[in-house]
C-alpha cells in the first residue's frame, strides 16, 4: 500500500477527480430540482459501498483489483476520495444555489486535480504538507472559475478564492477537501449575496 502515489498513479487518480466536473456541468444543464435527488442517493450510495467493501473480503478483491493503483493507503481503512466527492457535492448542492454548487464543486474537482499534478511536477518549496507552488496553481485555477462565473466584486471574489485556497491547503485525510472546498467556498460566496 502506498501513502503517496507517484506522478503516473496521481494522474490517474486526479483524471478520475475530473471527471466529477460532470456534476456541475449536469447542475448547470438540468437544474437543482432534477439533480439533488440523485446527488443525495450518490451521497448514501458510495459510502455504503465503501463501507461493504471494507468488510467485505469479495467487493475488497474486486475493488482493489480496478482501484488499487490510484488508492492511498489510508483509504484502505476507510471512505475514499470518490466518497467524499459525492457527500460534498450532495451537501453543496442541497445548501446551496445552483450558481454557487456550480463555482464551489468546479473549483473542488478541477482546481484540486491542477494544484495536486502542478505540485508534484514542480513543487519544490514545502508548505505544510503541500507545496508552494501546487497552492499557487490552486489559487490561479480557482481564480479562473471563480472570476469567469461569479458575479461579485473583486474584492469578494478573492476572500473566497483565498479561502478555498487556505482549506486545500491545510486538508489532509481528517480534513477531507473534497468535502470542505465546496462547503467553505460555497458559504463565502452565498453571505457575500450571490
Amino acid at each position: 500500500m502506498h501513502n503517496t502515489l507517484d506522478l503516473n498513479q496521481e494522474i490517474q487518480r486526479k483524471l478520475i477527480h475530473l471527471s466529477s466536473s460532470i456534476i456541475p456541468i449536469l447542475i448547470a444543464a438540468y437544474g437543482k430540482d432534477t439533480m439533488l435527488p440523485y446527488l443525495l442517493l450518490l451521497a448514501i450510495l458510495f459510502p455504503l459501498l465503501d463501507y461493504l467493501r471494507l468488510n467485505n473480503f469479495y467487493l475488497k478483491f474486486i475493488y482493489n483489483k480496478m482501484f488499487f493503483n490510484v488508492t492511498r493507503n489510508h483509504e484502505q481503512r476507510t471512505i475514499t476520495g470518490a466518497s467524499w466527492v459525492f457527500i460534498g457535492a450532495g451537501l453543496t448542492l442541497l445548501i446551496y444555489t445552483d450558481i454557487v454548487s456550480i463555482i464551489s464543486l468546479l473549483v473542488m474537482s478541477i482546481s484540486d486535480s491542477v494544484a495536486a499534478l502542478f505540485g508534484m511536477k514542480f513543487g519544490k518549496t514545502k508548505l505544510f504538507n503541500k507545496s508552494l507552488e501546487g497552492t499557487m496553481a490552486f489559487f490561479a485555477m480557482t481564480s479562473i472559475i471563480v472570476f469567469t462565473l461569479s458575479p461579485l466584486k473583486f474584492s469578494i471574489n478573492i476572500i473566497a478564492i483565498a479561502t478555498a485556497t487556505i482549506v486545500e491547503l491545510l486538508s489532509g485525510p481528517k480534513f477531507n477537501d473534497n468535502l470542505m472546498i465546496p462547503l467553505f467556498i460555497g458559504l463565502i460566496l452565498t453571505i457575500s449575496g450571490i
